[in-house]
């Protein structure tokens, strides 16, 4: 019945706020070290402790974990585990990372919170731009030259989408990413609304040249078709049938193209 149901959900959350008796770790097979850490990004749930936690998550900088105090669980980072997300090298720090200024810790938001990133950057001789090597990663700089503040890929398409269907704000969408990186106290979580307005209105830009079929903005470089077709042309095999021409009635219109007052164009078919 619903009440038994209620108390299934009610025992389901309660689980997740503590760690099981005789948890092992989850991670690599033998490791005999006692679980602390829960990720809560992660879709298994499994408790792991701090080598295997770093391990599983070199490429998942942004991922949340906790921490088990022995009474509750508390909010803890990769950062601070000493996770380094290496730039250019598949996850892996570079072997000249130290030979100008090291790591660098980033803000990064993404869909689940605001995230501190220490970033290893690439120093090899032929390494791309600091900007660039973020952009590899489906990291957006919020500046080029000493980039302090990136988005993700995931978390600019996912305000497109509740901008264009739910008419949100950056500012409002700002404001929860805060709130779910600390919604006890919000006021004194990084604010980056700034940045954030600047790059949504680039990605906006960028993103309309890509449906539009452009693939560079040099004059010189080939022209790729990947636009988007109008869904109101005649097109064979799509909105009309491929042997259309073949049609009985071929010697009447039957598809026509119009174009209202208000510049809609529409497929009519007779």
């Amino acid at each position: 019945d619903f009440s038994q149901l209620r108390h299934n959900r009610l025992d389901a959350m309660l689980k997740q706020e503590c760690l099981p008796n005789g948890a092992i770790c989850s991670g690599m097979v033998g490791c005999s070290f006692p679980p602390e850490y829960i990720c809560h990004d992660c879709d298994d749930g499994a408790s792991k402790c701090g080598m295997c936690a770093i391990d599983g998550h070199r490429r998942l900088p942004c991922h949340r974990l906790t921490k088990w105090n022995g009474k509750s669980f508390e909010k803890w980072s990769l950062e601070s585990m000493g996770l380094v997300f290496g730039m250019n090298h598949s996850g892996e720090q570079c072997p000249h990372e130290n030979t100008d200024s090291g790591s660098q810790i980033l803000t990064v938001m993404d869909t689940n919170s605001l995230h501190n990133v220490q970033i290893g950057w690439c120093r090899c001789a032929r390494a791309p731009e600091l900007h660039d090597q973020l952009l590899n990663v489906s990291l957006i700089p919020a500046t080029t030259l000493r980039p302090v503040t990136a988005f993700t890929f995931r978390v600019m398409k996912l305000f497109h989408m509740l901008n264009l269907v739910g008419q949100l704000t950056p500012w409002d969408f700002c404001g929860m990413i805060q709130r779910l990186t600390d919604n006890a106290d919000s006021r004194n979580v990084q604010d980056v609304y700034r940045q954030f307005n600047q790059i949504q209105c680039q990605w906006r830009a960028v993103r309309a040249w890509k449906h539009a079929g452009m693939t560079s903005l040099n004059a010189e470089s080939p022209v790729i078709g990947i636009g988007m077709d109008c869904v109101s042309c005649p097109m064979p095999g799509i909105n009309i049938p491929k042997n259309w021409r073949e049609d009985p009635d071929a010697g009447v219109v039957l598809h026509i193209e119009s174009i209202s007052d208000d510049l809609l164009v529409f497929l009519t078919v007779i």
